[in-house]
């Protein structure tokens, strides 16, 4: 769509959405929604004006080489941009007026015969009009916040240029006032620094390649003193300089890497320097990319009922327990449900499912890694009850690590100084108790007893049913554990998911096991309803499936885990069994590490975004941001039970605090 200046003015005058290619100017702008923030790519462009074509002494394939493609994907889906459509070898954005239009560029001679100045005049006025455009932006989104920040994007060669030092990331501040954005800069650079992209160690240094001295931030910092401008040279790291060939990985690394970052920083900019300006919301529904919302429900229908521990789960553990007890030598012979999906066509159907055509890059990096979480997923499920389960196992959960061995030992040798409570009320007892819990949170959950499930209770977040194990028997302490780590972790975060418009969060995202139980667990510590003796369970789980995978059979593994003071006989059969189902469940390692991780998590940084849905812990900038973008909405259910657990228990805490 073509839009007009005086278009644009009007929108900008009553603060309205406008987006199209600026007929006057040969650039593309869109404004979204009205933030402190801008990201412009004045180089992107490769367009030239037909009349200018035979006047060329340069080719194609040479100029592309010296304008920076691919630098508007970097920024296209941000809420306001402003991206050049014309090469550089027309008129460049990035110089003066009166140098704007080469005569010679990099040691070539950019023209036949000089151009016509009628010629180089309609070019000029298209580099006026830009920046018209763009200074009316910032002085309203002055007006608005009382400052503005804008990310100058643009790419670097480095394999035919030969720099002595070439970072991935360079930041021009030589025209900056440093002093003054500092925090900003150092929080983009440490954003920008934090995840690898394809095994390439991302670093970023100022003023090394190019220190931003071109005529963009010239015109910024000389027409407005509270705009910050960060030129940003991208190392062409994501290309092949030579043949121009993408490399599709690296760039969708390093496009998401760059989306996050630069929302990051916007919000500390945000935070630390703009006034507080309440923005108008789009209703989450109306406002998401309708192929988003079609490819989320195709990806839902097609994976909803692939839920792991349905499968997993023994169908025979009654009986089997009652014969393991009856005869100590017996290895048990576990059955489970038939698999009531066509593995080969669900891969298929999955690997076809159009994420491609997804614009925003952290959007699309979340459904290619659920989508590529799932593909393993199906193959772990195939293979239960198979000698293939076990190596599946540890494709998707993982084993334990020597550190994780390292702090279960810890914990196992530390003293108890607390009599354990008694386990004297029975599982119908136990299942009011859950019954009044859900009452007085007033959560839509029903309660049932069952005799097919390892654990003392679970979640069939499917049927929002709260399971116990009809066998099992709890202390009260027990209870007030579970209803924190089963109802206020893993029911909430089903319930918080039932409240976005995208099901995604209802399958899980990568990591999303390590997440809810570490979640879980740090919940029933800052409840105050855990011990020493629930901590070295989650320890006992470590070694057990350490055990498992260097080829004790179950009745050795149950046999250590019998001889333990703190768990019963019965518990320690449990505790076996969940280790050794399927043909070697190594899930259960994940409940140390993920409660160690969360607690140190929850040191530095909030962690409502973490109950949204069956989230992963390292999605979570990602989930931040995209509850800021309204992709996904707040989450409506959090914990508000929170005790200060250095002051009720000590030596729990030093412990806690103690784990590497």
């Amino acid at each position: 769509m073509h839009i007009t200046e005086q278009q644009i003015d009007d929108a900008l005058a009553s603060q309205s959405p406008i987006e199209g290619f600026v007929s006057e100017g040969g650039f593309y702008l869109s404004i979204r929604e009205y933030v402190p923030y801008v990201a412009t790519a004045v180089h992107a462009g490769h367009r030239v004006r037909e009349e200018l074509a035979p006047y060329y002494a340069i080719n194609e394939e040479s100029r592309f080489k010296e304008e920076d493609p691919y630098t508007d994907a970097f920024i296209e889906s941000l809420p306001i941009t402003l991206i050049a459509k014309d090469s550089r070898y027309e008129y460049d954005l990035n110089r003066a007026p009166e140098n704007a239009i080469y005569d010679v560029a990099w040691e070539q001679q950019v023209w036949h015969s000089p151009l016509p100045e009628e010629m180089k005049q309609r070019s000029l006025e298209k580099h006026a009009c830009y920046y018209r455009v763009l200074g009316k932006l910032l002085s309203k989104l002055e007006a608005i916040f009382d400052a503005a920040l804008l990310f100058d994007v643009h790419s670097y060669n480095w394999q035919i240029r030969h720099h002595h030092y070439a970072p991935v990331v360079n930041l021009g501040t030589v025209q900056v006032d440093t002093l003054r954005w500092r925090p900003i800069i150092d929080g983009f650079k440490k954003a920008i620094t934090a995840k690898p992209i394809a095994n390439i160690n991302v670093d970023c240094a100022e003023n090394t390649v190019f220190q931003g001295l071109g005529y963009q931030a010239s015109f910024v910092l000389s027409n407005f003193d509270n705009t910050l401008v960060l030129p940003i040279e991208l190392k062409k790291v994501f290309m092949d300089e030579q043949t121009n060939e993408l490399y599709p990985l690296v760039f969708e690394k390093l496009q998401r890497n760059m989306h996050v970052s630069i929302t990051k920083t916007a919000r500390l900019f945000s935070q630390l320097c703009t006034k507080k300006v309440k923005r108008p919301r789009k209703a989450q529904q109306s406002g998401l990319d309708p192929k988003l919302v079609q490819l989320d429900s195709q990806l839902y229908k097609l994976a909803r009922n692939l839920d792991t521990l349905h499968y997993v789960n023994p169908t025979n553990i009654a009986q089997e327990k009652k014969r393991f007890f009856s005869r100590r030598d017996y290895e048990p012979q576990f059955q489970y449900r038939p698999l009531k999906i066509d593995p080969y066509e669900f891969k298929e159907r999955l690997y076809r499912l159009p994420v491609s055509h997804l614009t925003d890059p952290i959007v699309k990096d979340l459904y290619r890694k659920v989508i590529d979480n799932y593909a393993t997923k199906i193959e772990l499920i195939t293979q239960i009850g198979r000698d293939q389960f076990l190596y599946n196992s540890l494709r998707y959960y993982g084993e334990p690590s020597t550190t994780d061995i390292a702090n279960a030992h810890f914990i196992l040798h530390a003293l108890e100084t607390e009599p354990q409570p008694e386990k004297n009320i029975d599982a119908k007892a136990a299942l009011i108790h859950f019954q009044r819990a859900i009452e007085q949170m007033q959560i839509p959950c029903k309660v049932s007893l069952s005799s097919k499930i390892v654990s003392k209770a679970m979640v069939d977040n499917g049927k929002k049913l709260l399971l116990i194990n009809n066998s099992a028997q709890f202390s009260t302490l027990d209870i007030e554990a579970l209803i924190e780590h089963e109802i206020g972790v893993h029911l909430v975060t089903t319930l918080n998911a039932d409240q976005q418009a995208l099901k995604v969060l209802h399958l899980g995202l990568p990591g999303n096991t390590y997440t809810q139980e570490g979640l879980a667990i740090y919940r029933e510590l800052m409840s105050g309803n855990m011990n020493l003796t629930r901590l070295k369970v989650l320890a006992l789980r470590v070694i057990a499936v350490n055990k498992m995978l260097k080829g004790e059979r179950f009745n050795d593994v149950f046999q250590y885990l019998d001889s333990s003071t703190f768990i019963s006989t019965s518990e320690a059969f449990a505790l076996t069994t969940r280790v050794f189902r399927g043909g070697g469940f190594t899930k259960d390692f994940l409940y140390l590490r993920g409660f160690r991780d969360i607690v140190k998590l929850s040191k530095t940084r909030k962690l409502d975004n973490l109950y949204l849905g069956k989230t992963g812990k390292s999605l979570l900038d990602s989930l931040d941001t995209l509850v800021e973008q309204g992709i996904f909405s707040k989450p409506k259910y959090l914990p508000t039970k929170t005790i200060d657990i250095q002051t009720k228990n000590p030596v729990l805490s030093y412990l806690i605090d103690s784990i590497k």
